[in-house]
């Protein structure tokens, strides 16, 4: 016979176990190392620190990226933005994915040193999901331009390494609050997405912890560091940025003048 309360729900558990902990504060360190300059930043970009909101068409994602590549060391990085067309290859003839291009609304290719980001236009309905998936390309494109990723990155595998690498460049907030339309396979109602079919690298909780540690690392208050996360993922963050304890001390420090901060 069950007991009062056993049909009751859960609470989420928003803190990763100890030794996710300490897998994601390894490989945020390890990623900074390759980063190099940009993820010693101490910034925390968001689109109100950008001057604007979630774009809503390819010209307005074009002026964020390029907004955003100013103030995470990608300035001379050009790219295009390319619409699938039916009947037409995605991209031009020897560009290759970059990592795994699989369930991904938002993809970067490479071709020698050109950069080519194939968008799939559903991915304007949901502005979380848009802003998790250019941080998310943002940091791949960071990796891609240092060259051969060492070990330590080349382990964490592409996707995961892509976020860790958005979050060093003080990306957070974005990665975090798409993380959670990941997590709970919904935008919230009348997107149209499939998001059973989207890909991430983190989960909720692990974007979360390692936007802690970047805030922490950072020297961000937690208020400061929460702005414009949303309700669930304001809540996770929180519990992390209690929880991260000694792993913010293994992390390298942020030590250049900040360029935005939220």
């Amino acid at each position: 016979m069950l007991q009062f309360g056993e049909m009751a729900a859960k609470a989420p558990e928003f803190v990763p176990d100890v030794k996710t902990r300490a897998w994601l504060a390894e490989g945020l360190s390890a990623v900074i190392a390759h980063l190099g300059p940009p993820a010693r930043k101490q910034q925390w970009i968001t689109t109100a620190s950008l001057g604007g909101g979630a774009p809503r068409d390819l010209d307005g994602l074009f002026d964020l990226i390029c907004a955003a590549q100013e103030h995470v060391g990608q300035g001379d990085l050009e790219f295009t933005l390319a619409e699938p067309i039916p009947g037409k290859a995605p991209v031009p003839p020897g560009f290759v994915a970059l990592g795994e291009p699989e369930g991904h609304l938002l993809h970067t290719f490479a071709r020698d040193k050109e950069l080519a980001l194939l968008v799939m236009p559903q991915i304007f309905r949901a502005p979380a999901l848009l802003l998790g998936c250019v941080a998310r390309e943002l940091g791949r494109m960071g990796l891609w331009a240092r060259g051969e990723p060492s070990p330590a990155v080349a382990q964490l595998g592409s996707e995961v390494a892509a976020e860790l690498a958005a979050i060093s460049l003080g990306l957070g907030v974005w990665v975090a609050n798409g993380a959670y339309m990941f997590e709970n396979a919904c935008c919230g109602g009348g997107c149209g997405i499939n998001l059973r079919g989207v890909r991430a690298g983190l989960s909720l909780p692990e974007a979360s912890y390692a936007a802690a540690l970047d805030g922490q690392r950072k020297g961000l208050s937690r208020r400061a560091a929460a702005r414009q996360l949303e309700t669930t993922q304001e809540t996770a963050f929180k519990k992390c940025w209690d929880a991260c304890g000694g792993d913010v001390a293994a992390l390298p420090p942020a030590r250049e003048a900040a360029a935005l901060r939220a």
